[in-house]
């Protein structure tokens, strides 16, 4: 039994023994779990911890630290450059509960078949320098053995001349040995995949933090430019390359050129060579619609450049990005126009009126027609119903004649308006003296007559002279003018 003056007495040093007991288990599961997890081939990356005379000693979270020869950090028969700090990535050669073994790659030896038969089933990339060129691949010696790689296993594109390789030293996988290492089969596929992957991976990242990606322009075509970012090539479409219209790319664009961009997507696809990734200049810089009614409103007169035309209108750039439409039916008051090219050349200069903005649809409507030059904004004063006027015989139609009474104002002369002798006597240019017989301001119509005020008239007379007759008896006038006039319209008949 404890005093209560001993250090044991309310069981501190049990309570501890359990918690340390915990805490050793906690990190003997940690030590199987990475000592599971680091199998022969496995690619791990690390922090350098150490840096000694042939190796370096690298944490990569393990009970023990990694070692690797700082032989295999040469390149081109130069040293690397490295410190204690720098982040590196290897592959596990062997992991003992003693010690892990690191190597960038196998390779600058000769090698064992055994270690040939590791590294294939392990997928550990080994060093190999082409050699020679064949008609269906490449020789490569590969840890002191002859091996072959084929055409369609020596890059992720398609290559048509393979001498550029020759003499060049690359990492391989080997698929296949066989005869006792004789006859030997490597590839870059798996490893050259294995790294764009990793690389699809960071764009992935670089679109949910809407990061700049810095590229290369590596071609040009009509649909858009090809940029390399960072080993993998994307492609900004025509229609991400500006808010404004574009036509002609290569004047804004050359190969080689470096830009900046965004990553709109990646679209992973198999084999992992085919994947897209699509990417944007235009994003990078604000949509001019964001705030377009701040820069115009309706009834605004505004001046543009014409970029368009079509069978319907034309579109006007009004700023970088924002361009307008002026409807055909919106072009002139004074003639009726078949198609904007009677008017108007793509790089004109013109003034318009805006009519309509619609910012969902990213609309803009415009007029080219001058409000205070319309014609029809004294047409009650100036061909008012009653009204005998002048008129050029414009078209013929199923329904009628179009009169034109002056320039911008058409009316039109119906059959049933018309006297019946004159029916097919009107020929188009000729001028006749119509009258007004309604006048709608709202929907631009006239109608009009062309020889009823005479028959009204005549037929007033002749009402007046039967009546006058019945009165002094038939066929007999009340004065030498009225028997006159009665005898000249008998002749009329």
């Amino acid at each position: 039994m404890f005093d209560k003056k001993d250090d044991n007495f309310f069981g501190d040093k049990k309570e501890e023994g359990k918690e340390s007991e915990v805490l050793m288990q906690l990190l003997d599961s940690y030590d199987k779990r990475i000592a599971t997890d680091l199998k022969p081939g496995t690619r791990v990356n690390g922090t350098i911890t150490r840096i000694g005379d042939e190796y370096i000693f690298v944490d990569i979270g393990s009970k023990n630290e990694a070692i690797l020869k700082k032989s295999e950090l040469i390149e081109d028969g130069i040293n690397l450059p490295i410190n204690i700090g720098d982040a590196i990535t290897a592959y596990i050669i062997s992991n003992t509960a003693d010690e892990t073994i690191l190597s960038k790659r196998l390779g600058g030896h000769h090698a064992a078949k055994s270690e040939l038969f590791n590294a294939r089933s392990n997928q550990i990339p080994v060093l190999g320098k082409v050699t020679g060129v064949s008609k269906d691949g490449l020789i490569v010696k590969i840890l002191g053995y002859r091996a072959f790689c084929p055409i369609s296993q020596i890059d992720l594109r398609f290559t048509e001349d393979v001498n550029h390789f020759l003499g060049k030293t690359f990492e391989f996988v080997i698929t296949r040995i066989a005869e006792g290492g004789k006859n030997i089969i490597v590839s870059r596929i798996p490893l050259l995949e294995k790294e764009l992957s990793e690389k699809l991976a960071g764009i992935e990242k670089s679109i949910e933090s809407h990061s700049i990606l810095h590229g290369t322009i590596t071609a040009i075509t009509d649909f858009g430019i090809f940029v390399d970012i960072g080993g993998v090539e994307g492609l900004v479409h025509i229609s991400e390359l500006s808010w404004a219209h574009v036509d002609a790319i290569n004047e804004i664009y050359s190969p080689g050129q470096e830009i900046d961009c965004i990553a709109l997507q990646v679209t992973r696809k198999k084999p992992l060579k085919n994947s897209k990734i699509s990417l944007s200049i235009k994003q990078l810089h604000e949509d001019p619609w964001t705030n377009i009614r701040s820069r115009f409103i309706c009834g605004q007169s505004v001046r543009g450049k014409v970029v368009r035309l079509t069978s319907f209108g034309a579109f006007i750039e009004l700023i970088p990005g924002v361009d307008g439409l002026v409807h055909i039916s919106e072009m002139s008051w004074l003639k009726k126009v078949r198609h904007p090219s009677e008017l108007l050349t793509v790089g004109n200069l013109v003034n318009a009126t805006v009519i309509a903005i619609d910012e969902n649809k990213k609309n803009i409507s415009l007029s080219l027609k001058d409000v205070s030059n319309d014609p029809w904004r004294e047409v009650e004063e100036r061909f008012p119903p009653g009204a005998e006027v002048p008129g050029v015989v414009v078209k013929k139609s199923r329904y009628g004649y179009f009169i034109n009474l002056t320039e911008g104002v058409t009316g039109l002369l119906v059959f049933s308006n018309i006297i019946a002798h004159k029916k097919d006597s009107i020929k188009e240019g000729e001028t006749i003296h119509v009258v007004v017989e309604s006048v709608d301001i709202i929907n631009r119509r006239i109608s009009l007559s062309h020889g009823l005020k005479e028959t009204h008239n005549h037929d007033g007379v002749t009402k007046f002279l039967n009546d006058d007759s019945a009165q002094q008896g038939a066929g007999n006038a009340s004065t030498e003018f009225g028997a006159a006039l009665f005898a000249a319209l008998n002749n009329r008949k």
